[in-house]
């Protein structure tokens, strides 16, 4: 059986490599909590992002087509206000010259109207890609706080460690005081009433 001092100091040592390992479990929970709330924290504001950039892709779509509307309608004006012109000036409207600036008038129309909307386009994609970027970060939040949850492995493993060290620790100071116990090198005065023979005189008379 193990002497008092020892059995003392044993549950010394386990009672110290529990609250390590309570401590390194304490110290994980934080670590796991912190660390869902800023990615689920990460995720909204990257989802909110994402929201916003659509909402100003398609203002900037809408204000395309209006922008082009208003460019139609001035360009019908002016093209009426040429044709009006020319026929009051006695010019011939469906031949000649004539004929060919109203063409080209028409067809530099049409182009300025197909910029609007290309520029409007440009402007458009801008956001859609920043939106695509919003939601790619949100699912990556997303997946840190999944992470968090599945990555104990790490804190189990240190628990392990301390458990191994604290029974290592253990074992190392029974054998030390077990050692200091062992007889070494210890003479029969060590052992009182043991080994003992009584003295002996022999006399000679020749």
């Amino acid at each position: 059986m193990c002497e008092p001092s020892t059995a003392a100091m044993l549950a010394v040592t386990a009672i110290s490599t529990a609250v390590s390992m309570y401590g390194q479990k304490v110290a994980a929970d934080k670590q796991e909590s912190a660390q869902k709330a800023a990615a689920a924290y990460n995720a909204q504001l990257a989802e909110n992002e994402a929201a916003t950039q659509e909402q100003l892709a398609r203002a900037e779509t809408a204000a395309g087509i209006a922008e082009r509307e208003r460019q139609q309608r001035d360009a019908a004006r002016k093209m009426a206000d040429m044709r009006a012109n020319m026929g009051a000036s006695g010019f011939t409207l469906d031949s000649g010259a004539n004929l060919s600036l109203l063409a080209d008038a028409a067809a530099e129309r049409q182009y300025d109207s197909q910029s609007i909307m290309n520029e409007a386009g440009q402007r458009a994609l801008r956001h859609q890609t920043a939106q695509t970027n919003a939601l790619n970060s949100r699912n990556a939040a997303l997946y840190q706080g999944e992470q968090a949850g599945n990555d104990g492995g790490a804190a189990a493993l240190g628990m392990a460690g301390t458990l191994l060290g604290g029974i290592a620790s253990g074992i190392g100071r029974y054998a030390a005081t077990a050692g200091k116990r062992t007889p070494a090198n210890t003479g029969a005065s060590a052992f009182p009433g043991a080994f003992r023979t009584p003295s002996m005189q022999f006399s000679w008379n020749p």
